[in-house]
């Protein structure tokens, strides 16, 4: 069978959740699928973690300046011959000409939930383009149970339709076991223990309550971790900023903003964490929570949208709009050693079930069935 995959999110150089799980998804492709053959299509030449993929995969390079995956790569579709058997979509973005089968991963809807997170342009994209992915392709995976029942709700699509695909936690960077030796967390001026978060600083990430949280902590429980928050500024940043210009020196200068941080230093920093704090109000699958728990650190993370799914048992749930239940969480993690050491017994376990060649395994099936179904 021919394969045909869109790469361009992989190829990209800044990487978020969806770049990653891209790269990922192809890399894991490559490790467990010895039989069928792949074209990648990409507007840019791939990356040095896929420039030296099996022989089955060729890559496709045709350079286009805006919207490749609706226009340029909708035109190599219906040139092309042989077509691919299947076509994979890892970025919910179907070509508008689609003449072969499509496979169509959807991470999230939050843009129909924090509409203020992007432009008016942005969200005509995104909204548009999510409806005709949803609609126009054969299958469509979701990364958890959470986000296919938010799919199922927002588009009229049949239910057996849309199929749950979980991530997966890279080995060869979370389970390292001498993350813990080295040193990048001086470079930040990590100085003491701290609660670490990592992604955006924005609204949605909660980071005002979690600010919050760390002041009682600080206040009504006399604890002096530090709180290291790890991510470039996003939308609502601002307020973070005023609420934490607002609190003690003492305190203030305590809270260390990283900015990006890069693939290398940031499974060090997360290793070395006491505690891993992830209150978002809204996520589609919450990777950082399981690359905690694979580093072997305790989480605390939202009970809000995919997050319980995700962490279940292995991590404390708290409200996410309530600081001080976040705060009592930090608190008992640090006083009480057992349930620290429960807490990351636990979720190594749990992160463990979570495997990309695993995710790659479940993918490629799905692309074999619809890849037969549609040229028998």
């Amino acid at each position: 069978m021919l394969i045909g995959i869109d790469a361009s999110r992989a190829c990209k150089t800044t990487r978020t959740g969806t770049e990653y799980y891209s790269q990922e998804i192809i890399k894991a492709l490559a490790r467990i699928d010895h039989k069928n053959f792949y074209i990648l299509y990409s507007p840019i030449k791939p990356p040095k973690e896929l420039s030296d993929l099996p022989g089955k995969f060729n890559w496709k390079i045709i350079p286009f300046p805006r919207f490749w995956s609706q226009i340029r790569l909708s035109w190599e579709l219906q040139t092309q011959k042989p077509r691919p058997n299947v076509m994979f979509e890892p970025a919910h973005t179907v070509p508008f000409l689609h003449p072969v089968p499509m496979v169509v991963t959807i991470h999230d809807l939050g843009f129909k939930y924090y509409p203020e997170l992007y432009t008016k342009f942005e969200n005509y994209y995104h909204n548009f383009s999510a409806n005709f992915s949803a609609n126009h392709s054969n299958a469509i995976i979701a990364v958890s149970n959470y986000t296919k029942n938010d799919i199922l709700k927002h588009y009229a699509v049949p239910a057996k339709k849309v199929i749950t695909i979980y991530h997966g936690v890279d080995d060869k960077i979370f389970r390292l076991p001498n993350l813990k030796e080295q040193e990048a967390p001086l470079k930040f001026g990590i100085k003491r223990p701290y609660i670490f978060f990592i992604g955006r600083l924005e609204h949605k990430k909660n980071i005002v309550n979690l600010v919050k949280a760390y002041q009682l902590l600080r206040e009504e429980k006399k604890i002096r971790h530090q709180l290291v928050l790890g991510g470039k500024h996003g939308f609502g940043y601002s307020q973070i900023k005023k609420v934490i210009n607002e609190l003690s020196p003492a305190i203030s200068r305590d809270i260390i903003q990283t900015g990006y941080v890069s693939d290398t230093d940031y499974p060090i920093i997360l290793k070395n964490a006491d505690i891993f704090a992830f209150p978002s109000n809204f996520e589609g699958f919450g990777m950082p929570i399981l690359e905690a728990m694979a580093c072997g650190v305790a989480v605390v993370s939202s009970n809000k949208t995919s997050m319980p799914e995700i962490a279940q048992n292995a991590s404390i749930l708290i409200n996410p709009k309530k600081p001080f239940d976040m705060a009592v969480a930090f608190s008992k993690i640090i006083n009480k050693p057992a349930l620290r050491s429960s807490l990351i017994s636990k979720g190594i376990k749990r992160a463990s079930l979570f495997t990309w060649d695993n995710t790659a395994r479940k993918t490629l099936e799905l692309l074999e069935k619809i890849g037969s179904q549609n040229n028998a």
